[in-house]
């Protein structure tokens, strides 16, 4: 067995369990019993309680859509959405087909209707899922006057025709600096800040590298840069495995429970990779911009289909979240010393 990595458990001994009690096998039973079950069912209703709430009856809610056309038939079709669709769609007038493109190319819109020519026409960008495409054109259709012609500028990758590849990629990342995080203070709970901050900085280089190369090469499922890629991966990596980290420093084993918590069940949830923000109810829809998951898809999701929206966001908070929960742990270990007897 390495040093360090704890050996496997052997045969059972109900006296160890209690000795490691106090004595006490009241004390023993709950900690073996009642507890391991516990935490799996709060851990278990949360993933329900969040799921439940944001997808099955998933709708958008101030889903932002250009317009082009004249004031009058813009200003009729305002109308007719907040009567019949009130709160779904948020309209802004633009002056052109061509700046309504640059828009939804850019992420800075979903779709735009285009009004002023022969036949109405929807822009939308496919790279935000076909839930959303499919949505806007039931939105859009109705009141656009007839023969709603569709076109995708912004189309996935023929290596990812449902939409999945940069939420599976992730979660696999997220799930991974889970795992760095919490086997590196099993392993050496001990063991000098700079030397589990390079453990970490190894632990992001290669997961990023890995991704990049089967998510942009082998698969040719994410259509990026290799590096831009590999990057963000690996602020995503770092960023996790240094919450759990954190989490485990600050809470000992409690700490595995608050990181499942945070970063695989609400950070999945709200990871966009299912459905936009403003899909998400009011209560999770701001955490999409904040925790790592959903941070690190809208930023690989810009880079790969949105002419690099949410990008320079997405660096900026992973670097805090990879950064920060280090910071924290340096000052808790200062304190620790300098409380210490010599």
């Amino acid at each position: 067995m390495p040093a360090g990595l704890q050996p496997p458990p052997g045969p059972a001994d109900q006296s160890v369990e209690e000795q490691r009690s106090a004595g006490s096998p009241v004390r023993a039973g709950l900690r073996g019993i009642v507890l391991p079950a516990l935490v799996a069912v709060a851990i278990g209703t949360l993933l329900i309680v969040v799921y439940l709430a944001a997808f099955p009856a998933a709708e958008p809610h101030d889903l932002p859509v250009g317009v082009v056309g004249p004031a009058p038939q813009v200003a009729e079709l305002q109308a007719t959405l907040e009567r019949d669709r009130p709160g779904v769609l948020e309209l802004e007038r633009l002056p052109s087909a061509s700046a309504a493109e640059r828009a939804v190319t850019s992420g800075d819109l979903y779709a735009a209707l285009v009004l002023d020519g022969s036949a109405p026409q929807l822009l939308v960008a496919g790279a935000h899922g076909q839930a959303v495409t499919q949505d806007l054109t039931d939105a859009l259709g109705p009141v656009a006057g007839g023969g709603l012609q569709v076109s995708d500028v912004a189309p996935l990758a023929d290596g990812d025709s449902r939409g999945r590849a940069i939420d599976h990629t992730a979660f696999g990342v997220v799930l991974g600096g889970f795992l760095f995080g919490i086997t590196s203070y099993q392993v050496a709970p001990q063991l000098r800040l700079r030397l589990r901050l390079a453990s970490a900085v190894l632990f992001a280089g290669v997961a990023g590298l890995v991704a990049a190369s089967l998510s942009v090469v082998a698969f040719d499922a994410v259509p990026a840069g290799f590096w831009t890629v590999g990057g963000l991966v690996a602020l995503l990596a770092l960023a996790c495995g240094a919450a759990s980290a954190l989490a485990l420093r600050l809470l000992g084993a409690v700490g595995t429970f608050v990181a499942t918590a945070v970063l695989l069940t609400v950070g999945a949830a709200t990871s966009t990779g299912s459905f936009p923000a403003e899909y998400l109810p009011g209560w999770l829809a701001p955490l999409a911009d904040v925790l790592p998951p959903g941070v690190a898809v809208q930023a690989l999701r810009g880079t790969a289909y949105l002419s690099g929206h949410a990008v320079a966001h997405g660096v900026v908070v992973l670097a805090l979240w990879s950064a920060v929960p280090f910071l924290v742990v340096g000052a808790l270990d200062a304190v620790s010393r300098r409380r210490s007897p010599a």
